[in-house]
């Protein structure tokens, strides 16, 4: 059971809050590359952990992320002049590099400059495989960029897919990525309530889900849930879902990750979503494709970008199918069968039509009132979730590092522990099945 309190801890990030100060202490997204497309470009608007920012590519192909009102008198920098090499304000002239640094205020008498030298809010980028992420924390616990797969792999292994914006918390958002259950009901086709096995032989049905993240077995997949373990790891929680099959010396075991502070690794190891918080009541979706052994193309994701809208900007990369238009839920289909849950999309948007609409809505969005929830065998991934997160943010409270962070080469290391979806015989070790997958090596990358 969560209690309010807990609730308000995992849910509320704007500055000073316990969770908020947790995520700051992470790189996160800020930016898909293509938003500042090159040198000079227009400035973009965003909103992060409930801070309102601007980011712009300065003449050097550097990106600054700045706090988004000028430190004279508060106008906004995204209307600015993005030119030799900073950002200029266009209310007085006053202009920024791209650490924060006032670097002119032609408007003041000569001889008189009292804020040249002045730092206005400005936060670390560093660009990999077409992400811009930001540090959002105090400059002395800046950690390295963490050297998990998706960053060190060659950036033609890595497709970034979409980025969307999302009406509600960002923990429910994160709760859907690693609730591994809800794939064999919501996202289903042409399965009845009758039908116990989400798959006939070696194939699955297209759109289910487990077809999407290597659920492929020889045997037929039950739909209900036998058990979930779950293991704590030094940067996140993993979470071993075991679903019977027709042969009862098998189970089907799907293996997934929390990674701290804010995403999911699926598909052992091959797509990678983050759910970072925008602020109390919205956030931004990305979701990375990858391949583990050569190129990757693009058409999976492109799918999925056809079902936003994407307006570069805050709030930009808004859905089609919205809770405005509810989802163009058709019912005929949802009767049938066609669609188990009557939205025909992709699975993101399903996702949202859930989780945008757990309770009231309060300005963009909303927040999930936990302590009504009744949490089952199901949940054990998302329960263990929860403890890492609100022990984290204690830790931190306290003046520790939290989980998953390094500050050197030597101990930036994440070994290769992708989960995966497999059969195996009852009885046997899932860890082992996972031990046993040949690393991935890649190159530390330094802040």
């Amino acid at each position: 059971m969560i209690t309010h309190e807990e609730n308000e801890i995992l849910t509320r990030v704007g500055p000073g809050t316990p969770m908020g100060e947790l995520l700051r202490r992470y790189w996160i997204p800020a930016f898909l590359s293509e938003e500042l497309p090159g040198p000079d470009c227009p400035p973009v608007q965003t909103r992060l952990l409930g801070e309102d920012l601007v980011g712009f590519r300065d003449s050097q192909g550097q990106v600054g992320l700045l706090g988004a009102y000028c430190a004279h008198r508060q106008a906004p920098l995204f209307y600015g002049r993005n030119e030799e090499s900073g950002l200029r304000c266009v209310y007085h002239g006053w202009k920024y590099d791209v650490n924060g640094n006032v670097i002119e205020t032609p408007g003041e008498p000569p001889g008189s400059r009292p804020c040249v030298g002045m730092r206005h809010t400005a936060y670390p980028c560093i660009e990999v495989n077409r992400l811009i992420y930001t540090y959002m924390g105090p400059p002395e616990k800046k950690p390295l960029l963490p050297a998990v797969h998706w960053l060190t792999l060659p950036a033609e292994q890595v497709c970034v897919g979409c980025k969307f914006f999302l009406e509600c918390n960002w923990l429910q958002s994160l709760e859907g990525d690693i609730d591994r259950i809800h794939t064999h009901y919501l996202h289903t086709r042409g399965l009845n309530n009758q039908q116990m096995y989400m798959s006939e032989g070696p194939s699955l049905p297209t759109g289910t889900g487990a077809d999407i993240h290597g659920g492929k077995s020889e045997r037929r997949i039950a739909r209900h849930n036998a058990k979930v373990e779950t293991d704590i790891l030094p940067y996140g929680v993993q979470g071993a879902h075991f679903f019977s099959t027709d042969d009862r010396d098998y189970v089907h075991v799907i293996a997934d990750t929390f990674y701290m502070p804010c995403n999911a690794m699926l598909a052992g190891g091959r797509h990678i979503i983050y759910q970072v918080p925008a602020d109390d009541y919205t956030c931004y979706r990305y979701d990375l494709i990858l391949s583990l052994d050569g190129p990757i193309s693009n058409g999976y994701t492109l799918n999925y970008r056809n079902e936003s809208w994407p307006t570069i900007g805050h709030p930009g990369w808004q859905k089609k199918m919205n809770r405005e238009n509810h989802y163009l839920i058709d019912r005929d289909k949802q009767k049938t069968f066609e669609t188990y849950c009557g939205i025909d999309a992709r699975n993101h948007t399903q996702d949202a039509m859930i989780t945008e609409n757990m309770g009231p809505r309060i300005g963009w969005g909303n927040i999930v009132d936990r302590t009504k929830n009744h949490y089952t065998v199901t949940d054990g991934l998302i329960i263990a979730a929860h403890r890492m997160l609100l022990n984290a943010a204690r830790e931190v409270r306290e003046g520790l590092n939290p989980p998953g962070v390094a500050f050197k080469p030597e101990d930036n290391k994440y070994p290769r522990n992708l989960g995966g979806s497999f059969d195996m015989r009852v009885g046997d070790n899932w860890r082992q099945f996972i031990k046993e997958l040949n690393p991935v090596s890649g190159k530390v990358m330094a802040a």
